[in-house]
């Protein structure tokens, strides 16, 4: 198959630089065949239909229902780079599979852990609320993407097809199907996600809204890593060759499976003025003027989740807190936001150099856990009736924001939201951005600044988790957080800047706590086991990243260097530098088809990478019993990224210096072989 592939690339490229190439070009990328007999000559009177390809998209935050523009997903550039699970830039520490959990390098990049927890390293295929993309059209609009890689036994299939279509210039709506089977390199490793989504928006001048229902299936098949990595470090000293699926791992017939369904529903009514704005010296237009606004936002998420396994592994586990052979650890999560607030809206005369808004809601919270003993019903597994084990908070919260979003020069918001009654009172979060456009060079740079302070409780489930191998219930003290951090971009030089600091108190994280099972033996088996922790000490993070980018003709060179310290790397361990250098030529074949030809590198220095849990599907600490660092290693892929108008393609070979011998992400995780991979969107208009 991967021979297949690089034929075919062959084959295009001959074709397309012989003499029919242009002809062939022309006649894709308008999308229609010059053959045909049916088209008219030149004595016809009929039109050539127009069909316009205008496309707008943007995000709205969850709390207020400001729109932020934001691109379509139709770029070209770094197109190969989009299904990969280490991310675009390889800033990701993953299990290797496509869309499998992962986890940033980059602290910064990090955000506050969610309610539900447990889409947090899903973040490549779960889509929350603020980067929802909502769209206006002024034609029907639908973009493929299909990505493949591998074989039938290891490789990976991801298809997403997007619609959107309005109805008149006000009301649009569309959907998203999303779908990942990854068989996966290593064994027990497969992932299986669907997505399928509808959104509706309308737009006036007093009235609008953004809707959105997500329902999302995903079941992640979960191996514990391999059994020793010496398959991969040392494979001469093996007792015969291993193909990389044939590699024994810790865990067999063990699943993770989650499912959501959410409902984010956000409107407003507009309370303001119409006046006449002239468009040029004898046309006027009339344009209406808001003042105020009264908004409603309404958010529902229905969230489950179920760690199974069919047989249990002797020695894995440290401890057992449920009886049985098998494992069914089934929790679920239901949440309500509900606020309603009103808006002083910028812009409306010239003392009016910002806007306000002011809120007030509520929020509801119900889990079920399993438990040992009958608290609220039961449900059944293979080996009986497990106990359920219900919680419940409640919260009131006020919450408000200053904005300036108008103009060209300064830019601002700043958030406040206080929990005023309820389970968690006295928590807030503030937070601030600011950015000045400052024009130099005969272009703009920018100059931003973000700073916020968070005194948040962590997860539910840092204080509360019930499962067959895993099992706390804590009293964890709030975590404070401070952060401040500036980013310098310049277009003119293809620079931009960030430095950051950020101090925690009361960090909450997990640890693998396993025992050691045979320590008189000269070979002693330490077990898993998940921990919840925190630390009470100052935790001081200072990052700095330059991505600095060179152009020479048909030659670019693009980097991403950050560099990271932390004061309590044994909590909070991160890699010290964190690279990614991307070296193409970039150039037009036949006029038309753009093309990107080069080669990518992903490094890290070496640290103690963080392990992975199945049991609750999240990364955690290394075990000080058996602790190894990861790093040191570059992964280098070369590509050849193509663009014909509406259609993208790209076939790449990645982690071509496979030889090497230490690759891997994690302990016991491993990074993919070398393999060939594939890629094409399509977009479709009319």
């Amino acid at each position: 198959m991967e021979n297949k592939f690089l034929v075919l690339l062959i084959l295009f490229t001959f074709f397309a630089t012989s003499s029919q190439a242009q002809r062939l070009v022309t006649e894709l990328e308008t999308n229609s065949d010059l053959s045909m007999d049916s088209r008219p000559d030149s004595t016809s009177t009929k039109k050539k239909k127009f069909v316009p390809t205008d496309i707008r998209a943007w995000t709205v935050d969850e709390t207020y229902g400001n729109i932020s523009d934001t691109y379509v997903d139709t770029l070209h550039h770094m197109f190969m780079n989009t299904d990969l699970p280490e991310g675009i830039r390889g800033h990701y520490n993953s299990l290797g599979n496509v869309g499998s959990p992962r986890l940033s390098r980059i602290f910064m990049e990090r955000s506050i852990t969610p309610d539900f927890m447990f889409v947090e390293p899903f973040d490549m295929f779960f889509i929350d609320t603020d980067n929802f993309r909502f769209y206006n059209t002024k034609s029907p609009f639908m973009n493929v993407t299909y990505n493949w890689n591998g074989s039938k036994n290891t490789g990976s299939d991801h298809v997403k097809a997007t619609f959107t279509n309005n109805a008149g210039k006000k009301f649009n709506f569309g959907g998203i199907f999303d779908y990942i089977y990854g068989q996966g390199y290593y064994d027990s490793q497969s992932t299986s996600y669907m997505n399928a989504s509808a959104w509706a928006s309308f737009i006036a001048d007093k009235y609008d809204f953004h809707f959105y229902y997500q329902h999302n299936f995903m079941k992640t098949a979960e191996n514990g890593g391999i059994e020793d990595e010496g398959y991969i470090t040392n494979p001469e000293n093996m007792s015969r060759e291993f193909t990389s699926n044939d590699i024994p791992t810790n865990l067999t017939k063990t699943w993770n499976r989650q499912e959501h369904d959410i409902v984010f529903f956000n409107h407003h009514y507009n309370i303001g003025f119409y006046r006449e704005e002239e468009l040029d010296s004898t046309t006027t237009k009339e344009v209406f003027v808001p003042v105020s606004k009264i908004f409603h936002t309404l958010k529902l998420q229905n969230m489950m989740r179920n760690n199974r396994a069919h047989q249990e592994t002797p020695n894995y586990h440290s401890y057992t807190y449920l009886p049985g052979d098998s494992t069914e650890d089934r929790l679920k999560q239901f949440y309500i936001r509900n606020l309603v607030g009103l808006s002083l809206c910028e812009g409306f005369n010239k003392w009016a150099v910002f806007g306000v808004n002011a809120y007030v809601g509520f929020d509801y919270n119900r889990i079920m856990l399993p438990d040992s003993t009958q608290y609220g019903g039961y449900y059944t597994n293979t080996t009986g009736k497990i106990g359920k084990q219900y919680f419940t908070e409640h919260n009131v919260v006020v919450g408000g924001q200053i904005i300036r979003s108008q103009g060209n020069t300064v830019h601002y918001n700043l958030d406040a939201e206080f929990t005023v009654a309820g389970t968690d009172i006295g928590q807030f979060e503030i937070d601030g951005h600011a950015e000045v456009n400052i024009p130099i060079l005969r272009d703009t740079a920018q100059v931003a600044l973000n700073a916020y302070v968070k005194n948040i409780g962590p997860s539910f489930y840092f204080d509360h988790y019930h499962g067959k191998h895993a099992w706390w219930d804590n009293g964890f003290d709030n975590e404070l957080r401070q952060r401040i951090e500036g980013v310098i971009d310049i277009p003119h030089t293809q620079t931009t800047i960030t430095v950051g600091v950020e101090n925690i108190k009361n960090f909450s994280y997990f640890q693998n706590t396993g025992i050691t099972l045979n320590a008189n033996t000269s070979n002693p088996i330490v077990s898993n086991n998940v921990s919840s922790m925190q630390c009470g000490d100052n935790i001081q993070i200072v990052s700095a990243n330059l991505r600095q980018n060179f152009k020479l003709g048909i030659l670019h060179w693009e980097n991403d260097v950050t560099y990271q310290t932390c004061s309590h790397t044994d909590v909070l361990p991160l890699p010290t530098v964190s690279l990614y250098t991307n070296l193409y030529l970039q150039f037009k074949i036949a006029k038309v088809l753009k093309t990107e030809f080069g080669a990518d590198m992903k490094y890290f220095t070496r640290y103690y990478a963080p392990d992975y849990s199945p049991v609750i599907g999240m990364f955690m600490n290394q075990n000080s019993l058996k602790k190894v660092k990861i790093g040191n290693y570059p992964m280098f892929s070369v590509y050849a990224n193509f663009d014909l108008k509406r259609t993208r393609f790209y076939v790449m070979y990645h982690h071509a210096n496979q030889s090497d011998g230490h690759y891997f992400w994690g302990p016991g995780y491993p990074m993919n072989p070398a393999s060939i991979r594939f890629g094409l969107s399509w977009n479709f208009y009319d």
